[in-house]
Order: C-alpha cells, then structure tokens, then sequence
C-alpha cells in the first residue's frame, strides 16, 4: 500500500515537474477516423454547413468534405463555396491552407470532379477516404493503393485543412540562457593542461598535500 502512495505521489510530481517546465507542450491526441455515416452531427447537415443552408447539402462531396473539416477543426472550413472541381484552385487563389502531394491524416484529396477526405494510412501507403457522391451514396468509404485516378478523374492533390495537434509544438522552456538567471559566472573549473600551465602552487598535486591522496 505505501509503495503504491509513493508512485502516485511521484506521479503527480513527474507531471507537475514537466507542465512547468514544458508549458506549452502540445499533448499528443489520436486522430479519430470516420468510418461511418454521419448520424446527426450539426456539421454535415444544420445551419453549419455552408452547402446544406443552400440546399446543396449531402448527397454531396463538398457538403460533406466541408463538414468534415468542421468537425474535426471545430470551426468553419475557409473553403466555402464552389464545386469539388474548383476547391484546389480557390484554396491556391487565396492561399487559405497549405498542400502538396503527401497524403495525411484530415486532408482533402482533391480531384478534377472530386473532393473525399484521408481517414486513414495504411503503412503499406493505402490510404482509406471517406466521401459522399452528389446524387449518390449518402456516404461511403474506399481505400486506395493509388489516388491518381478516382473514377477516371485527374488526382490534382491534398489539401492540409485539417490543424492537425498530433505534431507536437516546441517545447518553450521555463528558463532561457539569455535570462537574468544566467548571468556569467566566474570560472571555477579547469582542466589539468590549464592546472599545469598556471604556475598556481595551491593547484599542484606534488606541493599541496591535500590533493595528492
């Protein structure tokens, strides 16, 4: 019972020692993937959807991309209008998220007609989306070994909506060299070689007693 109080208590110290230390250390949190339809979540089909208030809603690649990236940001996509063709140029028009051709966990993956987001990568490099289809399925989820081609549409590339906190900040350390705290102190340690070059009798083993033991 006592060796269990004192690993909680050290515990507690371990975690209280690092919150201080690390004060804006970004704790990692998992991705939760969707796997399934949404059932009722006010992004895809309430007054939050930019596309549902317009009566474009899911059935709707868009609709439900935007969604999507609602949830998981917990606040409205910058991508608010236009078709799945032209998301990958608004978002390059006015630069509003950073892409490229690397699949990652919440990204858009933007094709000529197309628009699914990234739910999963597989460590093979398959890479499981989920979507819904204007005038289609309501939602549906596929896994691919080659995003180039989706339909027999152009693979234009990921768009990187999603704030992704896995990839923890910097730490900021409590105490910087550049602090008061740090002030140059007077040397107190020096090597041998410096020892025997200073001609400092105190220093040398063969006069003082005390460090030839």
């Amino acid at each position: 019972m006592t060796k269990i109080i004192k690993n909680s208590v050290l515990t507690v110290l371990f975690t209280l020692i690092v919150l201080t230390a690390f004060p804006t250390t970004v704790f990692s949190q998992e991705y939760v993937a969707r796997l399934n339809a949404p059932n009722g979540e006010p992004y895809y089909t309430s007054e939050l959807n930019a596309y549902s208030k317009t009566g474009y809603g899911m059935p709707n690649c868009v609709a439900y991309a935007y969604g999507r990236i609602y949830e998981l940001n917990g606040e409205k996509p910058l991508i608010d209008h236009g078709n799945a063709g032209e998301w990958w140029f608004i978002n390059q028009y006015n630069d509003y998220y950073d892409y490229g051709s690397e699949a990652k966990l919440g990204a858009i993956a933007c094709w000529s007609n197309h628009v699914a987001i990234v739910e999963n990568i597989e460590d093979n490099g398959d890479i499981t989306i989920s979507e819904s289809h204007w005038g289609g399925s309501y939602f549906d989820t596929k896994t691919y070994s080659d995003m180039s081609s989706h339909f027999g549409q152009q693979f234009y590339g990921y768009i990187y909506a999603y704030e992704n906190t896995e990839e923890e900040e910097e730490p900021e350390y409590a105490y910087k060299m550049e602090d008061e705290y740090f002030e140059p102190q007077e040397k107190t340690c020096f090597t041998a070689l410096e020892f025997t070059n200073c001609n400092n009798k105190v220093a040398d083993p063969t006069t003082n007693t005390l460090l030839n033991v």
